[in-house]
């Protein structure tokens, strides 16, 4: 299961950076927060994490991860969680129209 949302990641990647937008994977380890999202967007100058789920594990979001997601939304980050490229990029455009950034 982890290999298929580790190649959905690197789709979503891959399609946000053809969109223009700035990316990374978050890769954890021991020294990395826990329920950090997967990855990084920065558009149009703000903060937007991506949790990726394959649709089926969609509502499988642990309690840290929603705990995380909890913070970065306080802080006025946004945060999701996509199941395809299609959608990262819906939700990042919404995000940026919400925000009035374009």
């Amino acid at each position: 299961m982890a290999q298929r949302e580790s190649r959905l990641s690197r789709k979503i990647q891959e399609r946000l950076r053809g969109e223009g937008y700035f990316c990374f994977k978050v890769h954890g380890s021991e020294a990395m927060m826990a329920g950090l999202p997967d990855i990084v967007v920065c558009a149009e100058g703000l903060f937007i994490g991506l949790e990726t789920k394959n649709p089926e594990t969609r509502s499988n979001v642990s309690p840290r991860q929603h705990y995380v997601h909890e913070k970065i939304k306080q802080a006025k980050g946004s945060v999701f969680v996509v199941t395809s490229p299609e959608e990262a990029v819906q939700v990042i455009r919404d995000a940026i129209t919400q925000f009035g950034r374009k």
